[in-house]
């Protein structure tokens, strides 16, 4: 998608300067910076469901006891064990 971005003189200044320190373009840094905001509201809004919360600490226990499989063939060895649906 390409888009036209106007910053007022100062904030240009700083995306510049903050381009030229990182020595990336100023379009890798405007990008960058996008990716960020948008992971950290992504984060925020993980944060604020108490479901997805409540589901990662069940996945982080399943982990600490050792109650996860890795890989293709641990899958189907499981998915053989069970009756069918």
């Amino acid at each position: 998608m390409a888009m036209t971005l106007r910053l007022p003189d100062e904030l240009g200044a700083e995306l510049r300067a903050a381009a030229e320190e990182d020595r990336r373009s100023v379009h890798q840094t405007i990008a960058l910076a996008v990716e960020n905001y948008l992971a950290v509201r992504e984060t925020a809004e993980v944060k604020a469901d108490p479901d997805t919360l409540r589901a990662l600490a069940e996945a982080r226990e399943s982990v600490r006891e050792g109650d996860v499989v890795y890989g293709v063939d641990a899958v189907r060895r499981l998915l053989r064990g069970r009756p069918p649906a």
